[in-house]
C-alpha cells in the first residue's frame, strides 16, 4: 500500500510540474496577453520605375522558378547578430513567404519595363523563348549592434532559352543599407528601396544581353522591331526607354524574438 501511495503522490507531483512548464509559455495563463503579429511585404511604386512605351523584344519569358535555402524558406523575418547564426521574430512575418512574395514583385517589374512581349509565371499553349530562374541568396536584418542596423538582399537570376539548358546568362546583387530607425518595418522600407534599384540594373544588365543576342542572330527581313526603325533614322517612331514624367533614362548604358 505504501508503495502506491508513494507512486500516486510523485504522479501528481508530476503532473503539477508540467501544467507549470506549460503555463510559464502561454502568457494567457498569467493574465498576459500575447503580443499581436504584425506582417509586412516589400512594396515600392512601379510608375517610378524607366520601361519602354511598347516591347523592345520579339520575344517572350516565363519565370520558372523562385527558390531559396530553408533558412529563407518562411514567413519569420529573419534577423542576424552575427555571420553563423538565424535569428526569427516570431511575431513579425513576411506577408507571405519571401519566394512568393519576390515572385509576385519581379513579374510585376519585369512586364512593366516592356522588355518581352509578355512575361508570365506559367508554360501555356507554345513555349516560351526565355525561362528566368531566381535564387534568393539572402533576405535578412543585419544588426551589427544595437544602434546599427543594416537590410540585407542578395538575388541571383539565370536565364535559359527554353530549347536548351544550359544557362546563357547570369546575374547576381548583393545589396545593404542602413536603416533610419531600428525597427522592423524601417528594414522592410529599406528593402523595398535597395529592390526596387537593384532590379532596375539587373533589367539593364538583362537588355544588355538580349540586345547582344539579337545582334547575333540572323535577320528575318519579314520582321521589322523597333530597334529597326531606329537604326533606319526613324526619329518619330523611337521605342527609348523613359519614366512616367519624360525623363530619359541611361537604361541602356549599365549593376527576434517580440519586441
Amino acid at each position: 500500500m505504501k508503495t502506491v501511495s508513494i507512486c500516486n503522490m510523485f504522479r501528481k507531483v508530476a503532473i503539477g510540474l508540467g501544467l507549470v512548464a506549460a503555463c510559464t509559455t502561454l502568457p494567457a495563463c498569467f493574465g498576459n496577453k500575447a503580443p499581436e503579429r504584425s506582417y509586412f511585404s516589400i512594396d515600392y511604386a512601379l510608375s517610378s520605375q524607366p520601361h519602354f512605351a511598347k516591347p523592345k523584344y520579339n520575344s517572350t519569358l516565363v519565370i520558372q522558378s523562385i527558390t531559396s535555402t530553408l533558412a529563407y524558406d518562411r514567413q519569420e523575418i529573419v534577423y542576424r547578430t552575427n555571420p553563423y547564426e538565424f535569428q526569427y521574430y516570431w511575431y513579425r512575418l513576411w506577408a507571405s513567404k519571401p519566394r512568393k512574395m519576390l515572385n509576385e514583385i519581379i513579374l510585376g517589374h519585369l512586364q512593366y519595363t516592356n522588355l518581352f512581349q509578355s512575361v508570365s509565371t506559367t508554360i501555356e499553349d507554345r513555349l516560351p523563348d526565355y525561362l528566368l530562374d531566381v535564387y534568393i541568396v539572402s533576405i535578412e536584418e543585419l544588426d551589427v549592434s544595437d544602434k546599427e542596423w543594416y537590410a540585407h538582399m542578395s538575388l541571383r537570376f539565370t536565364l535559359t532559352r527554353s530549347s536548351s539548358s544550359q544557362p546563357i546568362w547570369t546575374y547576381t546583387f548583393d545589396a545593404k543599407r542602413p536603416v533610419a530607425s531600428n525597427q522592423p518595418v524601417y528594414v522592410v522600407k529599406a528593402m523595398s528601396e535597395m529592390l526596387s534599384t537593384e532590379l532596375v540594373k539587373t533589367f539593364e544588365a538583362l537588355d544588355q544581353k538580349l540586345a547582344e543576342i539579337e545582334k547575333s542572330a540572323p535577320q528575318n527581313p519579314n520582321i521589322v522591331n523597333a530597334s529597326d526603325d531606329a537604326a533606319a533614322g526613324n526619329q518619330n517612331n523611337t521605342n527609348e526607354m523613359t519614366f512616367d514624367d519624360d525623363r530619359p533614362s541611361a537604361y541602356l548604358t549599365n549593376k527576434r524574438s517580440a519586441d
